[in-house]
């Protein structure tokens, strides 16, 4: 239990921080993207605004000049006549270094993204040329995916270093609550442990008064029987919830425990109990899985009015039997803690009818210890369905 609690909040310290970087990382690549890309737009402006600038200064279409500065170096520029001819030599013209068809727009040429500008030079309302200026992306590409690596596996070592650090935290917040959790489990142990003898020895000095005043007598023997069933129960509950309970794991017969456990009920209890079910095997233990059956219908019996169909199928890879009564039901803010220790429907009936609010819980617990489940259903029509599932062999 301890060991899942403190996973979950290393894997919540993990989330939150993936969280986090997932929008930080996120949000700075998309800013460093919008900006590099702008930043290549306006250098294409730049450098075709310059040359129509050049243009209209002298009054005709001029070739743009030579540049032996490396940052100018990769755009190109290329100045076309009204007509659409290209100025200067035709023979190193590009085939796709043409007009576009908007003022700024994408081309793939040799597997390269490539920007391209397009603005006409005109003195009044007349055209006299058209400058075109591209240049590759790949640069601002190559720099985005370098960004993309440092961020995943940044964002993946960060990750499994707030694992490792979220563990050990949580081992630390942890451990007083475990500490004080075995302390209470360890004192429900000691405790049922050390009030066996003593309750023996009353009982059996009750027993000698009885026969002197049997109303009395029987009034008390009801308490401290009632006292004795709690602290085996406790002391069962404490050892399977610390892994102390001994348990012998083998192959057993879900048909001739269930018959079995509705006999018991029937007689100590005077339940009605519908059987059905076929051939069931599963891997548990034979004393474990009636004490967890014996539970529940002793739970019909005090306040599942009495009745119950008791199936048992296969289902896949496990086995489940399942109790299903006609009493009142739990209403939803019990049946959360259905399972807690001394959790009550209605304590008032405790004394009555003999409960201590164990039965659910002991159940679950021995469950449990056998590598199965147990959980609680409405039933169709009203009441409440218990079911365990054991693994099959």
């Amino acid at each position: 239990m301890f060991r899942s609690l403190r996973f979950r909040m290393a894997a919540s310290h993990a989330a939150v921080l993936a969280i986090i970087m997932l929008a930080l990382g996120g949000g700075g690549y998309t800013l460093l993207a919008r900006g590099l890309d702008r930043a290549a737009t306006d250098d294409l402006r730049t450098a075709a605004r310059a040359q129509v600038s050049r243009i209209v200064e002298e009054g005709h279409p001029i070739p743009p000049p030579d540049s032996d500065v490396p940052s100018t170096s990769a755009v190109q520029v290329a100045v076309f006549f009204p007509d659409g001819v290209r100025l200067g030599e035709q023979a190193e013209a590009q085939t796709w270094l043409r007009p576009g068809a908007r003022p700024v727009e994408d081309l793939t040429v040799a597997g390269e993204r490539v920007r391209l500008v397009t603005l006409p030079a005109r003195r009044g309302n007349t055209l006299l040329a058209t400058v075109v200026a591209a240049r590759s992306l790949e640069p601002e590409e190559r720099l985005l995916q370098r960004v993309r690596l440092l961020l995943l596996a940044g964002g993946a070592v960060a990750i499994g270093l707030s694992l490792v650090a979220g563990w050990w935290l949580a081992g630390r917040a942890v451990r007083p609550v475990q500490r004080a959790y075995d302390a209470q489990a360890g004192f429900a142990a000691d405790a049922s442990h050390e009030l066996r003898t003593p309750l023996t020895f009353v009982r059996s000095g009750v027993e000698v008064l009885a026969e002197r005043d049997p109303e009395l007598g029987g009034q008390v023997l009801s308490e401290i029987d009632y006292l004795t069933g709690l602290t085996q129960r406790l002391l069962a509950l404490a050892r399977a919830e610390s892994g102390e309970l001994a348990l012998d794991l083998h192959p057993i017969d879900l048909d001739e425990i269930c018959r079995s456990a509705a006999r018991r009920s029937e007689a100590a209890s005077g339940t009605e109990l519908a059987l059905r079910g076929g051939a069931a095997v599963a891997v548990g233990d034979r004393v474990a899985t009636e004490a967890a059956l014996d539970a529940v219908l002793e739970n019909v019996g005090m306040h599942g009015g009495g009745r119950a169909e008791v199936t048992w199928e296969v289902d896949g890879d496990r086995a489940v039997v399942s109790v299903a009564d006609h009493g009142p039901g739990l209403p939803p803010e019990l049946a959360s803690r259905a399972f807690d220790r001394f959790a009550r429907a209605d304590p008032s009936r405790t004394r009555s009818t003999g409960g201590a609010g164990l039965g659910l819980s002991l159940a679950r617990a021995l469950v449990e210890a056998q590598g199965g489940a147990m959980w609680l259903e409405d039933t169709p029509g009203g009441g409440l369905t218990a079911r365990i599932a054991l693994p099959r062999p």
